[in-house]
């Protein structure tokens, strides 16, 4: 969830000075703790839940941030952030219908806030696999905030799967230049490209790929990437590697297990092959196609 700028509600002027302090460094169990303790002191402040709601979100502990929430809501707290930050308690719950309404009101409330159709868009692409109506709210996302690499890429990846490459491409090119102004951790333009010219030209797909995994390590799907590109070029060994690697990063990755079982068979290695395959039966049986 996107920082907040401003904390809703009446809490006590040093409460809420150190909630805030502490919001701003990140310290969600220290910011839970102290909005736990206020909200026993000041039952009736909306604020100090909304805060403890926050906090819990952000420990990963969605059923405790929407009790939150709604008990800052009971209070009468009505504004954008808290049926953002409720509407995303509920996502990551799978309550997808409250989610939409969450993010309808929060919309209603601050027309000018980007966050809630860029929820929404990432939302139809990738829950409910809608990438055209994901890209109307992407694009309205696009037009609040211009400079915001996560919105092109989500846009561009809703034309990828539209088939419209080239608009794609050009939505990927503008992220990755705004990223190497804003210096963010963010790969996942680089491998949008890398993707879209793996057929054609691999060879350059290559600089792609190898950015979005120097500036996320840790994200399985770009090592994916980048062992689909080395694999086009003609080299199983690096190819391997990487796929070595993402199922590292993510070894309930169906899709990385399945490139093992590739790899390995096309690199004469038939004992490894069959035990990625049985691994990969497996996983598809538990999580379905991913």
């Amino acid at each position: 969830m996107p920082p907040f700028q401003s904390a809703p509600g009446a809490a006590t002027e040093n409460a809420q000075a150190n909630i805030l302090d502490l919001v701003h460094q990140k310290r969600w169990k220290e910011v839970a703790a102290v909005a736990q303790n206020q909200s026993r002191k000041h039952p009736n402040d909306p604020a100090n839940f909304y805060w403890l709601g926050v906090a819990r979100l952000q420990l990963q502990d969605p059923v405790g941030a929407v009790l939150a929430f709604r008990s800052s809501e009971k209070l009468g707290l009505d504004t954008s952030l808290l049926h953002e930050g409720l509407g995303l308690a509920d996502y990551h719950l799978n309550q997808f219908f409250l989610f939409e309404q969450q993010m309808v009101k929060a919309s209603n409330l601050d027309p000018q806030d980007p966050r809630p159709p860029y929820y929404l868009g990432r939302y139809y692409l990738t829950i409910r696999s809608d990438p055209a109506r994901g890209l109307v709210f992407l694009e309205k996302a696009m037009q609040l905030r211009p400079e915001y690499p996560q919105s092109l890429y989500q846009k561009g990846n809703c034309l990828e799967l539209l088939a419209r490459a080239k608009e794609a491409r050009d939505d990927y090119a503008r992220a990755i230049g705004l990223l190497d102004k804003q210096h963010q951790p963010f790969g996942w333009p680089y491998q949008g490209m890398a993707r879209l010219l793996l057929e054609e030209n691999p060879q350059e797909a290559l600089g792609f790929a190898r950015k979005a995994v120097e500036v996320e390590p840790h994200e399985y799907s770009h090592h994916l990437i980048l062992a689909k590109v080395y694999e086009r070029l003609g080299n199983l060994p690096e190819a391997l590697r990487e796929a070595q690697s993402a199922s590292h990063e993510d070894p309930d990755s169906s899709a990385a297990r399945y490139a093992l079982v590739k790899l390995y068979q096309k690199s004469g290695d038939l004992q490894s092959s069959k035990t990625e395959l049985k691994i990969f039966e497996k996983l598809k049986a538990v999580y379905g196609p991913q």
